[in-house]
């Protein structure tokens, strides 16, 4: 049974799109290839060994803290729904899958990260080497299955509504210290960067700070390998082993049994949970009746959807997060950069829009001249919903904190809220991931998409729009309001060009992407694509 579900996985992956997982396993080696590089200098004295340990603890964090920045994707490549009909006992059948979960490219690269363990140890002997190895891969153990069990954990949690708030609170806590967790230790060796004392001290760490770390769980496995390295005895280097194979063990079976419970249940059917009753129309200035009526329509969805709940919740409270830890530190005049964050979220989250409505485009698609007001009304929610606050939140903290890079963090607000605007439905409709249909979704946690990719792309795209007033401005001789004001200008520029393309993009692909939503495979968007090719 293994093997046969090991051959399915590695048919799935050969035959599966393999941009975003090739682009995940170039990324993730060469932030290896750096953690290894690193320890290769400790080893020989360059740097502080515990700056290992530290970037071994931000690895393991983000297998912990990793599932839940994306809580209602299919952690898994096998799905368990097409497992839940098999003639097979439930426990049986999780078993099985369970040791597929060890083939992918987290493990790969989480194996690259790990080298960094028998690197440290390599100068001690032969045997110091081999406990490393076990250091190693025990490590890797418990970390996968860390991962794993945390992403089965959520998928169960999210079937409720208090799991919703509770995922979307703890995707906030994990992008908020995955963006921000940085602040205090460059505050640390840059305390006064504010007022442009441009020296860094890399010294070493505290020994308490280290102690901590290698206490933890994701620390284990440096500890037997330094153990072992500084021959502190057999049993001081054998007890994190089998405290790491013990946990894994532990989280292998809690895996296990979250999978069996899900294949024992029965499929559920949507049921909506509150009746569909018409809502009172909403007066926009400026705004036609029928950009109204989409922007209602957008508001609505946006807060009764429980797949784009999860990420408007985690949206509006990651800035407020990051905001707390910069408040925590020196850097006090870094607070104003949270509103430019908080726009290049919003981008993030609303990145699949068109393929979270499903078929229910067919409205949009049969409606003569509707392409326009649809585009314009998505764009103006999410202005409603992500723009003005992240404007508002810039500037506020510039007035509060008196900044020096004031008008640099709201000169790169508004272009930041400006091309995640424009952007968000254009990319919509250029990379769609489609899942369950928005009709049959019940709860996040089902197949809903994995934008994994286009909120890569809007991210690479919005951060240089954000930082790219601030550049304006230095070079015009530091002026506030100079920045403001190219920020201004960069954003009616994106403003008035993109609304057009994407309109058009809208009309050209609307029958294919509304194909692509009833055969739940936006491969079909490709099809026509290919097509036109071989006909030239």
């Amino acid at each position: 049974m293994t093997g046969t579900l090991f051959a399915l996985k590695l048919r799935l992956f050969r035959n599966g799109p393999h941009n975003e997982r090739a682009f995940s396993l170039v990324a993730g080696l060469v932030l290896a290839a750096l953690v290894a590089a690193g320890s290769v200098a400790a080893s020989r004295g360059v740097i502080d060994e515990g700056w290992i340990a530290v970037a071994l603890t931000v690895w393991g964090g983000m297998w912990v803290f990793g599932p839940l920045a994306q809580p209602r994707h299919e952690p898994s490549v096998i799905s368990r729904e097409w497992l839940r009909g098999y003639p097979l006992p439930p426990w049986r059948l999780a078993r099985a899958l369970s040791w597929t979960e060890l083939l992918g490219v987290g493990p790969l690269i989480t194996l690259a990260c790990l080298s960094s363990l028998v690197i440290l140890a390599a100068p001690r002997d032969p045997a110091a080497v081999a406990s490393a190895v076990g250091a190693l891969v025990a490590q890797l153990y418990l970390l996968v299955w860390a991962g794993k069990t945390v992403a089965a954990l959520m998928a169960w949690l999210l079937q409720t509504r208090a799991g919703m708030t509770m995922a979307a609170t703890q995707t906030a806590i994990m992008l908020a210290v995955s963006f921000a967790a940085w602040v205090p230790i460059a505050a640390w060796l840059a305390p006064r960067l504010g007022e442009g004392d441009t020296t860094i001290t890399l010294g070493r760490l505290p020994a308490q700070v280290i102690d901590v770390l290698a206490a933890l769980p994701t620390g284990w496995g440096y500890r037997a390998a330094l153990a072992a390295r500084d021959g502190a005895g057999f049993g001081t280097a054998l007890l994190p082993l089998a405290a790491l194979l013990a946990a894994g063990a532990l989280l292998h079976l809690g895996w296990i049994a979250l999978t069996a419970r899900a294949l024992r249940r029965p499929p559920r059917r949507a049921a909506p949970q509150r009746p569909a009753v018409p809502g009172r129309p909403l007066s926009l200035p400026f705004i036609g009746p029928q950009v109204s009526a989409v922007v209602s329509r957008e508001l609505a969805t946006w807060l009764r959807d429980p797949a784009r709940g999860v990420e408007l919740r985690s949206a509006w409270l990651t800035p407020l997060l990051m905001a707390g830890i910069v408040a925590l530190t020196g850097w006090s005049w870094a607070l104003p950069f949270v509103g430019p964050s908080a726009a290049v979220f919003g981008g993030m989250v609303a990145i699949n829009t068109y393929a979270l409505d499903g078929t229910a485009l067919w409205q949009l698609v049969t409606t003569p001249g509707a392409a326009r007001a649809d585009v314009r009304g998505r764009m103006v929610a999410w202005a409603l919903l992500f723009g003005v606050p992240s404007l508002a939140l810039a500037a506020v903290l510039w007035a509060a904190t008196g900044s020096p890079a004031g008008g640099a963090a709201v000169g790169g607000a508004i272009a930041a809220a400006a091309t995640a605007c424009a952007l968000a439905p254009l990319l919509a409709l250029v990379m769609p991931t489609v899942g369950t249909d928005a009709r049959d979704r019940v709860y996040p946690g089902q197949q809903a998409g994995d934008p994994t990719g286009a909120q890569m792309t809007i991210f690479s795209l919005v951060l240089p729009a954000a930082f790219l007033p601030g550049v304006t401005g230095a070079v015009s001789g530091g002026s506030p309001w100079v920045t403001v004001l190219s920020g201004i200008l960069l954003a009616g520029i994106v403003l008035y060009a993109t609304p057009a393309l994407t309109v058009r993009l809208l009309q050209r692909r609307g029958t294919s992407l509304l194909d692509a939503m009833a055969a739940r495979d936006a491969a079909v968007l490709r099809a026509p694509a290919r097509r036109a090719e071989r006909q030239r």
